[in-house]
């Protein structure tokens, strides 16, 4: 059996990059060079993300045999397995609950694929359930001839060969209450039967939400009052606004000088704008939404 761990890795291959100083926040960034590949049964990797000599996840290529008395064959599962080592440890996902032959009922744990730019907070539901599948293929023997099966392929979904550039959402640390909130990138590939690790960041202040993907920033988020029907933030040069209806919203971005860099009008829930052509700062984003208005502070770099 195959196994690796972050704790071989030298101190480094790990970058604390200061961001937002008003905030006093930072995150920690660590490019795995190179990247972890399980590509067989019985692999194993182990992360000790904050290098203090604890694994915080898990990762396990597994294979094996079994008999199913719902098809009354033999097979081959093939999955690939993630889980928290320790107790104050989550993982972002859902569930799903199941019938047995037998009559009684389990449930199976799925990590979310979530994209690039998504926030990664408390508005996300969160398991430490230690078994939890990115990945679930078996071939299944029946009157003679081997078919694959695809069951419950939540990561990379039904029948999708490849899924490239997904990120586990995590949370961690040694009081769950004031959790650390992170993102692990992960390719699945091969129907489900190779997972690559490439990197992983995580905010270093307890209970600050992180970008999935942000590797150099984090970005503030100010509502006027909570519950806001308004989202603003901004991912790789690009502005994110997102209205809870469809109403007529007048949108304005200033400098620190209060200089109008840009206004306009949108209606539509789901909004980005480019911000590349911006010089590097701190600019403040505010939209008027039925007759409340609503800013936010957002950095380009």
């Amino acid at each position: 059996m195959n196994s690796y761990s972050l704790k071989a890795y030298t101190a480094s291959a790990i970058s604390f990059l200061a961001l937002h100083r008003e905030a006093d926040c930072q995150v920690v960034y660590v490019d795995i060079d190179p990247d972890i590949i399980l590509s067989e049964g019985g692999q194993v990797a182990e992360l000790d993300l904050d290098q203090n000599g604890s694994i915080d996840f898990w990762f396990h290529n597994n294979s094996f045999t079994f008999y199913s008395v719902w098809f009354s064959s033999y097979r081959l599962m093939q999955n690939i397995l993630v889980g928290p080592e320790i107790e104050a440890n989550y993982i972002a996902g859902e569930t799903g609950q199941y019938g047995t032959a037998y009559g009684g009922v389990y449930t199976r744990y799925y990590p979310y694929a979530i994209e690039a730019g998504v926030k990664i907070d408390t508005t996300i539901n969160f398991y430490n359930y230690g078994l939890q599948v990115m990945g679930l293929k078996s071939i299944v023997t029946y009157n003679g001839t081997n078919t694959w099966a695809c069951a419950d392929c939540n990561w990379y979904g039904f029948f999708v060969a490849n899924s490239l550039d997904k990120y586990l959402g995590i949370k961690f640390g040694n009081d769950p209450s004031y959790p650390n909130f992170g993102w692990i990138r992960c390719d699945v590939k091969d129907d489900g039967r190779t997972l690559v690790i490439k990197d992983y960041a995580y905010e270093m202040t307890p209970e600050y939400p992180i970008i999935a993907g942000d590797t150099t920033h984090f970005v503030e988020i100010i509502d006027s009052i909570p519950n806001s029907p308004v989202t603003i933030y901004s991912f790789n040069e690009i502005l994110y606004i997102s209205l809870k209806d469809s109403v007529l919203t007048q949108v304005k971005i200033v400098n620190l000088a209060g200089q109008k860099i840009n206004s306009f009008e949108t209606a539509q829930k789901q909004n980005t704008i480019d911000l590349s052509s911006l010089a590097s700062g701190i600019y403040i984003v505010s939209a008027e939404y039925k007759g409340q208005v609503y800013s936010t502070k957002v950095l380009i770099h």
